[in-house]
């Protein structure tokens, strides 16, 4: 009878750590839906404990965007970081603004052209007011060798957003691979009258000389591309960060660098072919 009783009495504490260990378990996944943990949580993120925060909210959409924000070149630059994050949003928060958007664009950046498409797609299936998606798609379009899609696109941002000049210069792109050279050219020129200070923007010189270049107008494409070298010489490494927010920081000198080299070589091109 002895040894039937400490039998019994192992079971029952083997019973009980069993049941403590449940209510461990659900203490661990009942507590971030917790009141006080939240305000544990968004404590440490205003007093900037971005890390902490990103391996400890498990349950708020908010700010699970907002550490994307953070991590998507808004303090920090870690693409993986932010992809998660906006995940964990749109998980518990299925028409959270602008998760599908910026997932898009952390995919184009990263090559996932297909995936990229799907997540534009999804944004503006829920917010079809908001064009700026078309840039972005537009964007997509181009790389998956899409150029009808890629100039409807801008097109549509451009009617959305006649002031900024990033719409133009790509529209203005995208016509040149068509061919449509002329049209090109007039792009950029309705651009120089839409948008305040177009006419210091060197992205937009350089595809001006570049339209008139193949157009055989090589005497102007000259004048445009010189402009278009003269404000890239002045351009810094945050110039470029700003256009391209997108991309690595770390990144920023060397596309600057090649950005120059291009105009360099427009320059060259120009100047032999006018000698003819």
């Amino acid at each position: 009878m002895k040894h039937r009783s400490c039998q019994l009495s192992r079971l029952h504490l083997a019973a009980l750590c069993a049941c403590e260990a449940v209510a461990f378990v659900l203490l661990l996944w009942l507590v971030p839906m917790l009141p006080p943990y939240k305000w544990v949580v968004r404590g440490l993120w205003l007093e900037q404990h971005p890390t902490l925060v990103y391996y400890l909210n498990r349950d708020d959409s908010d700010l699970a965007a907002k550490i994307g924000h953070y991590y998507f070149n808004g303090g920090d630059y870690d693409l993986g970081r932010a992809a998660a994050s906006y995940r964990l949003a749109l998980a518990l928060s299925p028409n959270m603004p602008l998760a599908h958007y910026q997932l898009a664009r952390i995919d184009f950046v990263q090559g996932r052209l297909d995936d990229a498409l799907r997540e534009i797609n999804a944004e503006l299936a829920l917010r079809p007011q908001y064009l700026r998606s078309l840039y972005v798609r537009g964007l997509i379009d181009i790389n998956r060798h899409d150029l009808p899609s890629a100039e409807a696109d801008f097109r549509g941002f451009v009617a959305w957003a006649p002031t900024e000049w990033a719409g133009y210069n790509d529209l203005a792109y995208v016509l040149g691979e068509e061919l449509n050279s002329a049209e090109s050219e007039q792009v950029v020129k309705q651009a120089f009258a839409a948008v305040p200070g177009a006419t210091a923007n060197a992205w937009l010189w350089n595809s001006l000389g570049l339209a008139q270049l193949n157009e055989l107008h090589y005497t102007e494409a000259i004048k445009s591309f010189i402009q278009a070298q003269l404000l890239a010489q002045s351009m810094t490494v945050d110039d470029w960060s700003r256009a391209y927010p997108g991309n690595s920081p770390a990144a920023a000198s060397a596309s600057l660098d090649a950005f120059r080299q291009a105009i360099d070589a427009n320059i060259a091109a120009a100047q032999k072919q006018s000698a003819f």
